[in-house]
């Protein structure tokens, strides 16, 4: 099948001018669980003792997680950190992904995560949203290789066991004919392997992109065929292994560093300039659940595989430090410029545009 080009700078400003518009009507299905803390809930680690009664506390409302970004927001909520900083995690829900940003944009939520190039084509588009502080980064190569970003496979019948061997399988195609992968355009799903693409010379344009709203749907399409390669990320390796899958490389090979998981927290700009002590707490918070996630990776595991409902052996790695790294953020950016979908001095073509360094902490 050919290649089909399903992003472009006029599709996606259109689509969050729109988003802007009914943020006040599509953002108040605040999903399909109750809203609640996690830390009321029972099992977990316990929660560290403040002396504070939870109607003094700060409620930060947030989307419901039960994928990969959950792990060091319930690492804060069930080990007191939020507490500790005067604030109260509460997941309103489960939200798609296109009913996030309106959520947050009309104040039924407060925060949510993106990676730059996503945070970036919000803000082109006229949303008023800053990231405060990185969550996931890539991990360096002396921590253990499970808690890499993101893991790429293919079916076992396909023959291929690395980028060489799915650099000869494309050249054998017949001409105007593409490969079909599973993920988001204009994500970490599509920057992060076309920068492995690059670097083993192989076409961007080999690849048709196909949308899953969740990885278990992307590894059983592949196992069915619908897709020859695809991305997955923890906690599913297992999954995928078990699976049959095979593994032809992980996000280390795209040579980024720790750019290739960069992912942010973000606010509107609205609410940080309201609420900047809010603020402070919260990145605080984060960065004692992020290194202590680090620390105890089968701790957390079992903390969101509790959570979840399934077992899970890892999770990602997480920025140690509150500083924001702009060298980290910088490729994400000219990704976007290199392919069109945003053009020097636009709104979201500057890093300042995307993070602001006002609240990164001492340490």
């Amino acid at each position: 099948m050919s290649s089909k080009k399903i992003n472009s700078k006029g599709i996606i400003g259109a689509v969050v001018i729109v988003v802007l518009i009914i943020a006040v009507i599509a953002g108040t299905r605040l999903g399909k669980t109750p809203n609640a803390s996690p830390s009321a809930s029972t099992g977990g680690a316990e929660v560290a003792s403040t002396g504070v009664s939870d109607d003094e506390l700060f409620p930060l409302r947030t989307n419901t997680r039960k994928d990969c970004t959950l792990a060091p927001v319930l690492v804060a909520d069930k080990l007191g950190f939020f507490k500790e900083e005067g604030l109260k995690l509460v997941f309103t829900g489960e939200l798609t992904q296109a009913q996030i940003l309106p959520s947050v944009l009309n104040g039924n939520n407060d925060f949510s995560d993106g990676h730059p190039n996503d945070l970036a084509l919000k803000i082109n588009g006229g949303a008023n949203i800053i990231g405060v502080e990185r969550s996931i980064i890539e991990p360096p190569s002396s921590v253990d290789k499970k808690l890499r970003h993101m893991r790429y496979y293919v079916n076992e019948s396909s023959g291929i066991k690395n980028w060489d061997d799915l650099k000869a399988a494309i050249a054998k195609l017949p001409k105007g004919k593409t490969l079909k992968a599973g993920g988001w355009p204009s994500t970490c799903e599509d920057f992060v392997l076309n920068n492995i693409l690059d670097k083993n010379g192989i076409q961007r344009s080999s690849l048709e992109w196909t949308t899953f709203e969740t990885d278990l749907e992307k590894i059983q399409a592949l196992k069915q065929g619908l897709i020859d390669i695809t991305l997955v990320h923890p906690p599913f390796f297992d999954a995928a292994a078990e699976a049959g899958l095979i593994q032809i490389g992980d996000s280390s090979d795209s040579t980024l560093g720790e750019a290739a998981g960069t992912y942010l927290y973000y606010f509107t700009t609205d609410f940080v300039e309201e609420h900047p002590e809010q603020v402070k707490g919260f990145v605080r918070a984060m960065l004692k659940a992020q290194k202590w996630a680090n620390a105890h990776v089968e701790e957390t595991a079992k903390l969101t595989g509790d959570y979840i409902g399934i077992e899970v052996k890892g999770n990602h790695y997480y920025a140690e430090t509150s500083k924001i790294s702009d060298k980290a953020i910088q490729p994400w950016i000219d990704d976007l410029i290199k392919t069109g979908l945003i053009k020097e001095g636009e709104p979201g073509s500057k890093v300042s545009d995307v993070v602001t360094h006002e609240f990164e902490a001492d340490e």
